[in-house]
């Protein structure tokens, strides 16, 4: 065994937020799997990120990037706990920021000032300080399934679910429901994802048979914290 030569990143596209850590995903398309895992001394020692070598990424990717870390956010915000605490209030800025600038960025791809903010927040996404499936596009994959995945286990997170709706997307929560409110906030996140030219079905990913499903719910790794215990059945059912 041998320590890694030291890494340095350009980043030319904002998304994964590589740049901060040592992540890495390995797919096997034979059997189509795909696994992640950290080695963080292949933490990069350096990172030059100019926002104006983002310029040319096309639209899809650019949205599909964008998503990509939204998700990245949602997914550490819709856990415990609870409590308030300074890591969801982080989140939530980081949220609302990204999909101002995303909106920006689709519309004119050259402005930096949004190219810029959503490079910065990829990097806060997956820097690991708001933390202390199928051949796609990763982003694109997202989209789909975050809307579905929500609507089933918001019950679980009621509280969280209606501070995202109410922080996040400026829902009014007077006269309503807790659960109305939390799946308004969600309903306003699938109008995102339509708004800025992602994929809501998975036949729109191009997959119309059905007998891979129970494979690809097989093949899932599930991820201790989140709301709303999952297992395989209910990652098929999703």
């Amino acid at each position: 065994y041998f320590d890694p030569i030291p890494l340095g990143v350009i980043v030319t596209v904002a998304g994964t937020g590589s740049e901060c850590n040592g992540g890495a995903v390995i797919t096997n398309e034979e059997k189509k799997i795909k696994t992640g895992r950290d080695y963080p001394k292949c933490n990069p020692k350096f990172a030059i990120m100019d926002p104006e070598y983002t310029f040319s990424v096309p639209k899809l990717q650019t949205a599909s990037g964008g998503f990509d870390i939204l998700s990245h956010i949602m997914e550490t915000y819709f856990s415990k706990t609870d409590d308030d605490n300074v890591s969801d209030d982080i989140s939530e800025a980081l949220m609302k920021s990204i999909i101002k600038n995303l909106s920006a960025a689709l519309e004119n791809p050259k402005y930096y000032i949004a190219r810029s903010n959503l490079m910065w927040a990829a990097t806060m996404a997956e820097n690991r300080i708001i933390k202390l499936g199928t051949n796609c596009n990763h982003g694109c994959g997202l989209a789909v399934i975050h809307p579905t995945y929500y609507r089933k286990i918001y019950k679980n997170g009621m509280s969280k679910f209606v501070k995202f709706a109410k922080n996040v997307w400026g829902i009014s929560d007077i006269g309503k429901t807790a659960d109305k409110v939390a799946l308004e906030g969600i309903d306003a996140l699938a109008d995102f994802i339509k708004k800025i030219g992602l994929p809501t079905t998975l036949r729109e990913l191009g997959i119309d048979d059905k007998d891979i499903l129970p494979d690809i719910a097989a093949s899932c790794n599930i991820a201790p914290g989140s709301y709303g215990d999952m297992n395989k059945k209910a990652i098929m059912e999703i």
